[in-house]
């Protein structure tokens, strides 16, 4: 885009040109209120600002300079024929060119920044020839204590009011030439407005992708009705924001059939894998709608016409409040050469903002596996060395803050803060391995770094990632408001080659992460082969995840040679700690407390000893000490000389067995069940006070004195803007009840808010049909076929997360010859534990739990079941089973027995089992919870009447 800039008491504001015609009066009054939303927040750091307070430079740039001067003063002379460059890019050019002047300059070249912002009108270019040495780096810095800030954003002025609402229009939005997705308002970030105005939709059914998408992804879902409209304005500027398991992806529509339910997308999610799906029960949330402007704050771009609207808070005057809307993706670009050799190097920038990048959704959306990796940053590197960010601040951005690509090493973030973030905020190494040592990212530090407000845009991005990078070192940062994971090293699945080894997370601060939006997380997430890194001395609370996984440090696929030690995790949605597989993994002097689920838990079984957890203090609150897949002895996993206990009154028990029986399976031999004697563990101290058990069994005190950023070493801080939350706290799900009868879709779809689950093979599928029905005209017809690769397929559940109560299901099943079914109930656990289970054999043949009851149901015929069993408190481990063949009386079965353990309802489901050709059909579906004051099933097992 192409624009001017005018200077105005300190301040740059670019103006579109041709966009409109201001008095001097008015414009004026627009820059003058920029600048005072600016200096507002330059003059609070400026009081707590010390290390920029040396005046002296080479090169100075000012916001009232010209660079036609020599840019050797800080300030134009009485006369104006001299001063202060106005750009950043003069000021580079002065500074290559003293270089090529000095080519055995042994002093910095120093350019300094007064306070005020600079609106780029590209990224900024760093490569070679821009490089200091040694002993005479680059610096480009503040001036004194101010606040330079440098923006890829534009100052809109000149609005209209139209009833209320600002509006202004925007020629080169209209032409094409401009886009944005946000938009800062007095310093802070505003939405577009979003349906519903709180909480999330939920998709209705599962829809088969169109053949365009077959194989690559999900492209269709139905919705509910009238969640969304085909009428509305700019249908094609309309996002659908679609969250998966631990990401979300930003889909364009493409058609909205009211009539049938289904949305179509421009372009497919970016696999067929289902934590890629877009299933029933689903959520999502309908951005940028026209229609559904109507809050203080919100605002609509029409692409159409070029005219952006603004709904004003109160208080705000068009007159005198900054509007910035972000133009420039990227605002700094360090760029060498790896297969020449030839860095970028020795550049330090200090005490600089850097603000206001853009991200726009493109025609085909966006959607990415993890940690939204792929995504650029506002500062990039690559092939850059010795490059230094001090006391600098990076916020308001469209996706990450800073990135640190191939051939990047030996480079410092230090003493910064980067808030309010589009995505994630420090970017290390790269997701693919290079063979070429010297393209391999390394060596890079993050520290005493403010990492805050994160995922604003891209909810599963990450405070600090790390890729195949291996001796980086992570330590005394504040990470927190994020919605997916605090700090996450590695990128390599299971046992493969990895690049991240040797990696150091030590006294970081990590907090507020997940918020009830995404799943399977943690406060430090780690993959693959990792030998040499070490976690330690990390403090992490308040992990949440919206389902499973909420994990304080988590070890994920082939996590190996990882050293976890005097961490403090506490307030886990799922447990402090957790490894779903790996090796050869150490845990040892850390305290876990006040899992919601867990306090530890472990996943898969393998045949080599997984972790071993020694000299750990774990502390429960009426919850699990051990959580999910306890199988194997200590050759699978070691646990000894750890104190337990559990602050509710109950007695631990470990795996569903007692201390004493635990023991004879070879664990904790030399553990405790003891009051750990912490200081206050209720309001988070952990000390330990003099007499506590724990110290009898080696335990080491913690100390947290230098645990986040460390005394004046954070300058920025005070800089961080107010950033409001993005995405809400997913509410808790209403009672869950099904009542299907298989008449609203049509025939040849698949079933409403169920998941189903098949292969390649066409002739094996689950759909609607009016081919038979017990009741009303449509039913769900199973079809099976030879050549599956899983027995179980297809099959179909449904996830009704009961918990507690009294549950009735009733249903209709219509067996072909030679079909076989498996109708199950079963809780989350790892393995999961069955409650009813029926089962009917080729020959009909109806068993329960492994019981055979005597009865055959006929082929083509209706068979009616009713099932009652009780879920939390009031399960039994038994249920009561009702079956009605045609023409007959129902056969009562009470008091069937399950499993003892099973006490929550989170998979129902039916499973087609035959080997070849068969089916079967499904109708009359009902499953609701009773009011917990009705009668428990009979408990008296084996009883038939």
């Amino acid at each position: 885009m192409n624009s001017t800039s005018a200077s105005h008491f300190g301040a740059r504001v670019a103006v579109v040109p041709g966009t409109y015609i201001l008095c001097w009066f008015t414009v004026a009054a627009v820059l003058f209120g920029a600048i005072r939303a600016q200096a507002a927040l330059a003059n609070s750091s400026a009081r707590r600002t010390t290390m920029q307070g040396d005046s002296k430079a080479d090169f100075f740039v000012a916001p009232n300079g010209n660079d036609a001067w020599s840019g050797t003063r800080a300030a134009p002379n009485k006369g104006r024929s001299d001063g202060p460059f106005a750009t950043l890019a003069r000021a580079q050019a002065a500074v290559r060119q003293t270089l090529a002047a000095q080519p055995n300059r042994h002093v910095p070249v120093v350019v300094r920044l007064r306070g005020g912002t600079y609106f780029l009108q590209k990224p900024l270019e760093f490569s070679p020839e821009d490089s200091g040495n040694e002993r005479a780096p680059i610096i480009y810095a503040a001036y004194g204590a101010e606040k330079p800030i440098v923006s890829g954003g534009v100052a809109l002025g000149g609005w209209k009011v139209v009833r209320g609402r600002w509006q202004i229009p925007l020629p080169e939005v209209k032409s094409g030439a401009w886009n944005f997705s946000q938009l800062f308002v007095g310093g802070q970030r505003r939405f577009r407005p979003r349906l519903p105005r709180d909480g999330y939709r939920f998709i209705a059914g599962e829809v088969e992708s169109t053949p365009q998408a077959k194989g690559k992804g999900f492209d269709r879902f139905r919705f509910a009705p009238g969640d969304l409209k085909a009428s509305w304005h700019n249908l094609d500027d309309v996002e659908i924001l679609a969250f998966h398991i631990w990401s979300m992806s930003r889909m364009r529509l493409a058609e909205v059939d009211e009539t049938q339910r289904i949305a179509r997308f421009t372009a497919p999610t970016w696999s067929t894998q289902s934590y890629s799906a877009l299933p029933a029960g689903g959520r999502y949330i309908v951005e940028n709608v026209r229609e559904a402007l109507r809050e203080p704050g919100q605002w609509y771009l029409d692409r159409e016409s070029g005219v952006l609207t603004y709904l004003p808070r109160a208080g705000e005057d068009p007159a005198r409040t900054a509007v910035i809307a972000p133009r420039l993706e990227q605002l700094v670009r360090l760029r060498g050469d790896v297969a020449a050799r030839r860095w970028v190097h020795h550049i330090r920038f200090e005490g600089l903002t850097f603000a206001h990048t853009n991200w726009t959704l493109a025609p085909n959306g966006y959607s990415f596996p993890q940690a939204e990796a792929g995504l650029n940053a506002a500062i990039s590197a690559e092939a850059a060395r010795d490059i230094t960010l001090q006391s600098c601040a990076v916020q308001q951005t469209g996706a990450w803050a800073i990135e640190w690509g191939a051939g990047c090493k030996n480079n410092r973030v230090a003493g910064c803060a980067l808030t309010d973030l589009g995505a994630g905020g420090v970017k290390i190494g790269e997701m693919n391995l290079r063979p070429d040592k010297e393209a391999v990212t390394s060596h890079i530090a993050v520290e005493d770094t403010l990492i805050a407000h994160g995922g604003r845009l891209h909810p599963a991005a990450v405070g600090v990632w790390i890729g195949h990078s291996p001796h980086n070192s992570i330590q005394h940062n504040r990470i927190h408001d994020l919605y997916y994971t605090g700090i996450s090293p590695g990128w390599s699945w299971g046992y493969g080659p990895s690049g991240a080894h040797h990696n150091t997370v030590a006294f970081n601060h990590i907090h507020t992460i997940g918020q009830g939006v995404l799943s399977d997380m943690g406060g430090i997430y780690t993959l693959g082969v990792s030998p040499g890194t070490v976690l330690h001395h990390n403090l992490i609370h308040d992990i949440e995840s919206v389902a499973y996984g909420g994990w304080g440090i988590y070890f994920d696929e082939g996590t190996t040679g990882a050293l976890a030690e005097n961490n403090i995790v506490y307030r886990t949605k799922s447990a402090g700690f957790h490894q779903h597989y790996g090796r050869d993994n150490i845990v040892r002097n850390n305290i876990f407390a006040w899992g919601e689920e867990a306090q530890l838990m472990r996943t898969r079984p393998e045949e080599h000893l997984s972790f071993t957890l020694e000299r750990n203090i774990v502390l429960a609150r009426s919850a699990p000490l051990l959580g999910s897949n306890w199988q194997g002895g200590p050759d699978r996993f070691r646990l000894d000389s750890n104190l337990y206990w559990d602050a509710g009154g109950q007695t631990p028990r470990f795996a569903g067995a007692t201390l004493e029986d635990w023991r004879k399976r070879g664990q904790d031999q030399n553990s405790l069940v003891a009051d750990p004697l912490f200081v206050d563990a209720a309001k988070a101290d952990f000390r330990l006070r003099p007499n506590s058990p724990a110290l009898r069994l080696g335990f080491v005190p913690i100390d947290t004195k230098d645990i986040g950023p460390r005394a004046g070493k954070l300058r920025m801080s005070d800089a961080a803007p107010a950033a409001p939350r993005a995405y809400p706290r997913v509410p808790p799900p209403p009672p869950f009840s099904l009542a299907e009868s298989f008449e609203d879709a049509a025939p040849g779809l698949k079933a409403g808010i169920a998941t189903t689950s098949e292969e390649e093979n066409s002739a094996a599928r689950i759909r609607v049909t009016d081919e038979a029905a017990a009741t009303g005209k449509q039913s769900l017809k199973f079809s099976d076929a030879a050549g599956q690769q899983q027995p179980w397929n297809p099959h179909l559940y449904y996830t009704p997360r009961l918990k507690a109560g009294i549950v009735e299901c009733r249903f209709a099943l219509r067996i072909e010859p030679g079909a076989t079914l498996h109708h199950e109930w079963r809780d989350a656990a790892n393995p999961y534990r069955v409650g009813p289970s029926l089962l009917v054999g080729d020959d009909g043949a109806l068993t329960a739990n492994g019981r055979a009851l005597g009865i055959k149901l006929p082929p083509g015929q209706w068979v009616r079941f009713s099932i009652v069993c009780g879920l939390g408190a009031q399960g039994s481990g038994a249920y009561d089973l009702q079956v009605t063949l045609p023409g007959a009386a129902p056969q009562r079965f009470n008091g069937l027995p399950c499993n003892p353990e099973w006490r929550s309802l989170d998979w129902f489901g039916f499973t087609s089992n035959s080997t070849g050709p068969a089916v079967f059909y499904l109708d009359d579906l009902h499953l609701k919870a009773r009011d917990v004051s009705a009668a428990k099933p009979n408990t008296r097992q084996g009883a038939a009447r």
